[in-house]
């Protein structure tokens, strides 16, 4: 429930709606492969049985930029998983508005390995995102290849990989209790609440372009279309980059929110951490297949001292 706060409501509203969507992503992983470590190998074992999975070749090796950019990223996720939540829950609460930033850079660093084994070197954040949707989400089950495409309206949105449409995401309601919820709906509602911000973000900077003098114009509906044409799939990873940027950049303050509720902010704490860990161990799976076994527990050998210092 959202309390009375001097801040603003949508702060609180904007709060539980992201805590609501991480949510909805893990009851409809654990719904689809189960709890624990049973619900882990069952997860791997579902990557590893895909068509696409099974035809990578061992071939790579562990090169340089491999390891570095896959230890950034792990060394990121392991500085998460230290934090004393569970002994100080009231830490939660400043830890929060980092979170978000912490879990991208983790998946970011893991995936820019899964993406080097590929020989692809994404050169901005943009590119990272496209490589994720057309490339990295192939080697991952349902829900984490679900994406979201189309536009300019809302009403043309598509959803793959997820048992979800425009109208029934319309109909989720962002701040229900994604327990109660059907899982599908309210994960494709990150998606297009996602990609409905980035449409909007590219359709204000085009405005914003000179013409004939004038500073901002209004965009025809070829020109709008034209715009999601050139945007990929909007992914899970998009979702996590939106919060991101919304806690680093654009209102960190909806996280002040949560002073008053420390057991609702440490619950998104483990949630989170959880969720940004079920990614990146699918993504290792694509650098073991590459490099060779041998060769990735030695990567994991080097993570594994860094647990213990």
């Amino acid at each position: 429930m959202i309390k009375d706060t001097k801040l603003s409501p949508d702060a609180g509203y904007a709060l539980y709606t992201y805590y609501n969507y991480v949510k909805a992503w893990i009851i409809n992983l654990e719904n689809s492969f189960g709890t624990g470590k049973s619900g882990m190998d069952r997860f791997l074992a579902n990557i590893k049985s895909s068509s696409d999975f099974a035809n990578l070749k061992n071939d790579t090796g562990c090169t340089t930029e491999v390891r570095a950019h896959y230890l950034r990223g792990k060394f990121t996720l392991i500085s998460m998983m230290k934090f004393p939540i569970d002994d100080h829950p009231e830490l939660s609460i400043s830890a929060n508005m980092w979170l978000p930033v912490q879990a991208y850079y983790a998946i970011h660093g893991v995936g820019l390995s899964v993406l080097a084994v590929l020989k692809q070197r994404p050169k901005n954040h943009r590119a990272f995102l496209t490589c994720f949707a057309n490339i990295i989400c192939r080697y991952l089950p349902s829900p984490l290849s679900a994406c979201c495409d189309g536009g300019p309206d809302i009403s043309s949105f598509t959803f793959n990989n997820i048992s979800t449409s425009h109208n029934q995401v319309a109909r989720q309601s962002n701040i229900a209790n994604p327990k109660y919820s059907q899982g599908d709906h309210f994960i494709g509602k990150s998606l297009s609440t996602t990609r409905g911000k980035n449409i909007k973000d590219l359709c204000d900077k085009a405005r914003q372009q000179h013409r004939g003098g004038c500073k901002r114009r209004n965009l025809c509906r070829t020109e709008r279309a034209n715009i999601c044409h050139k945007l990929p799939p909007t992914t899970i990873c998009d979702f996590i980059y939106r919060m991101r940027v919304r806690s680093n950049y654009e209102d960190p303050d909806m996280y002040l929110f949560a002073y008053e509720n420390v057991q609702d902010a440490a619950s998104h704490y483990k949630d989170l951490l959880h969720f940004t860990d079920i990614i990146v161990t699918g993504m290792e799976c694509v650098i073991e297949k590459k490099i060779g076994t041998r060769e990735m527990l030695e990567l994991r050998d080097l993570v594994a001292l860094s647990k213990h210092q």
